[in-house]
């Protein structure tokens, strides 16, 4: 087709240049109707010595679509071009314009696209047209704006995808804009109507509409709509549609229940309304349902995942008793999907699980849970109803069992998360999964990269329930007649674990095993055990080694300190080989105490998650009155330090250090 260019130097040109260079040489057949189109028109508009501006072709394009309109037999390629080249040139009027020409353009344009012969290349233009109209329009009230609305949502389940696609993306725009507006309500009802109609007539006998429309896939066509749409519509159409949803959900068809999941993540997300508590967690819970019952896709899996973490969180905003009950269904089903094997829903699996553990669960969650512990084991009528956060650490210890084998390090993460937020009631809540935790190091051929992460896994819940439970459910066993009984593996968890402990604890239960074991050693060596006698004495300096970690950040150094300084005198006196965890531990203390007070302590982005809860327990007061205990036991240490630097050259080093500390 031989593109004929207008004059360059002519003013206003641009539009009809900017067309045929972006379109001339197309082989469409669109394209080139288009073309032919504005060519003619350029060449009229010459003809008549008319300034080649948009406001000049916009006359020339309306005047033309008039003429067409009255002609019965209208070429539908002809009237395409048109509005296409509509669609274009109104994109280039002064708003004035555009304002003022609002009613005649909206009537113009209805009765055009009503015609037959208007294929999908002008509808798909005319709804732009319509949606640019309706940004525009200053009116408040629908009935001026109606036709153009009924036009768009005609649209949404149109069986040509292109035509579809621009009224959902329009729908969603002039709802997005008219939030506020009252015209909101009525296109909001119009939608919602619409939806009706299909689900009304997909409930008879037949499976076409009057119209010849497939509804099943209708009913698909505005269930994509409603999955952009529906954040932005009134809460009167919303409540309505969520209603039509649980219905729907009860099909278990693969389609329908994906749509209204991308349906119910837009919302959940992107709504700033208010959004039926109740309706939504229904959904929720009728998603979970279907995870927990049969198989779903991975994608499905995976979506459904992600909409739990936002939808929960949207009903834990409006309604956190109705949250807090149905947690345990949703986290069966967290459960269910991890259990599946695609990577895709395992990710969003364990981030879900630890963002509702987060979220959901707080303090009163768990002092219920606590109190009906207490009172279960003290009943004589037997276990009582579990609570909700019962319920839910049952299932957080089912991710331990042998069905979960292959995602156990993920596993890891969830219990750890889990521990992390019960804190100290972890004692009470997860007793069992502790003890599976243990029980999964003596599982045989192990790489070492299991251990590292269910090592990791313990050490947190060490310092979530803290040394004292820790040790009370998980015992180091020292006192085992056979030595391979013991747990010697626990150390160095305790030792890089540890934190926020009390130093009474260490001087009322650690110290006395180490004296024990001390003299279990020199009556080896008497009975001339030599190696066992050695290895004894490795045992005893495992014990010692715990001590820096029990200083770190201790939680009763004022009351509990002044109980240690005797015992501390006598191993830097008799035990060489002791001082050096002795004076590290004794330079911890000074040294995160002074720094407190101070105020230099390190940034949180700095250090690591244990090291940020003992800051957080820490302030001027309480290291005060812990340098005041240190200050009144600095005398004696001093007095033996300063003994020893004097006849000892090993540890000439490490006393240096701690002197001046004290």
């Amino acid at each position: 087709m031989e593109v004929v260019q207008p004059p360059s130097a002519e003013p206003g040109d641009e539009f009809c240049s900017s067309l045929l260079s972006r379109f001339g040489k197309s082989d469409e057949e669109h394209h080139q109707h288009v073309c032919s189109a504005v060519k003619s028109m350029y060449l009229e508009l010459k003809d008549q010595n008319l300034a080649l501006s948009p406001v000049a072709y916009f006359g020339a394009t309306c005047s033309a679509l008039d003429r067409l309109c009255s002609v019965a037999e209208s070429s539908g390629n002809i009237i395409d071009a048109l509005i296409f080249i509509l669609s274009m040139v109104i994109d280039r009027l002064p708003p004035v314009i555009l304002i003022r020409k609002n009613a005649y353009l909206s009537e113009l344009l209805i009765r055009v696209l009503c015609a037959k012969s208007v294929g999908a290349n002008g509808i798909i233009p005319g709804i732009k047209i319509a949606s640019r109209l309706l940004s525009v329009n200053q009116s408040v009230i629908f009935e001026d704006v109606s036709q153009l609305y009924c036009f768009i949502i005609g649209c949404i389940a149109d069986d040509r995808a292109k035509v579809r696609k621009q009224s959902h993306l329009c729908l969603c725009d002039m709802l997005k804009k008219n939030v506020q507006s009252s015209v909101n309500d009525p296109v909001s009802e119009a939608i919602t109507n619409a939806f009706e109609k299909y689900l009304l007539l997909a409930g008879g006998s037949n499976s076409t509409a009057p119209d010849g429309k497939n509804l099943a896939q209708g009913i698909l066509y505005i269930l994509d709509a409603l999955k952009i749409c529906l954040p932005y519509m009134s809460s009167k159409s919303l409540l309505n549609i969520l209603t039509y949803f649980k219905t729907l959900l009860q099909i278990r068809h693969p389609l329908v229940t994906r749509r209204i999941i991308d349906g119910l993540y837009a919302l959940c997300f992107h709504s700033e309304g208010e959004i039926p508590s109740d309706l939504l967690l229904n959904l929720l819970c009728s998603l979970a349902e279907l995870v927990i019952s049969e198989e779903s896709s991975a994608d499905s899996m995976t979506f459904i995942a992600h909409l739990f973490d936002v939808g929960m969180k949207r009903v834990l905003s409006s309604n956190k008793k109705l949250c807090a009950l149905k947690l345990p269904i949703v986290f069966k089903a967290l459960k269910a999907i991890l259990h599946s094997g695609h990577e895709g829903p395992l990710v969003a699996a364990v981030a879900t699980f630890k963002s509702l553990i987060d979220s959901c669960i707080d303090e009163s969650l768990i002092t219920q849970g606590v109190n009906n512990v207490k009172d279960t084991a003290s009943s004589t009528t037997g276990r009582i109803v579990p609570t909700v956060i019962e319920k839910v650490c049952e299932t957080i210890e089912s991710l331990l069992d042998y069905h979960y084998e292959t995602v156990w390090n993920m596993s890891f993460e969830i219990v750890s998360t889990m521990f992390d937020k019960l804190g100290r009631s972890s004692f009470y809540l997860l007793q069992g999964t502790l003890k599976n935790l243990a029980d999964m190091q003596k599982l045989p051929e192990r790489d070492s990269v299991f251990r590292k992460q269910l090592h990791e896994c313990i050490g947190v819940a060490l310092a979530a329930m803290g040394p004292e439970h820790f040790l009370c459910l998980l015992p180091l066993n020292l006192d085992a007649l056979d030595i391979d009984d013991a747990n010697l593996w626990l150390f160095h968890i305790l030792k890089q674990y540890t934190v926020c402990a009390h130093l009474s604890f260490f001087t009322k239960s650690i110290l006395p095993m180490a004296l024990r074991l001390k003299r279990r050693s020199a009556e080896l060596n008497l009975e001339g055990k030599l190696h066992l006698s050695r290895y004894t004495d490795g045992i005893v300096y495992s014990l010692w080694s715990l001590l820096p970690s029990f200083c770190n950040y201790s939680l009763d150094t004022a009351e509990s300190f002044k109980g240690l300084e005797a015992t501390l005198c006598t191993a830097l006196k008799e035990e060489p080989d002791l001082r050096g965890v002795i004076c590290s531990s004794l330079q911890i203390l000074v040294q995160q105490n002074k720094k407190v007070l101070e105020g230099k302590v390190v940034p949180p982005a700095e250090i690591g998650i244990l090291e940020k809860r003992g800051v957080a327990m820490y302030d001027s007061h309480v290291a005060l009155a812990n340098l005041a205990a240190l200050k009144s036991s600095a005398p004696a240490l001093l007095q033996v330090l300063k003994e020893l630097y004097l006849y000892s050259s090993n540890d000439s080093t490490k006393m240096l250090l701690v002197i001046p500390e004290l």
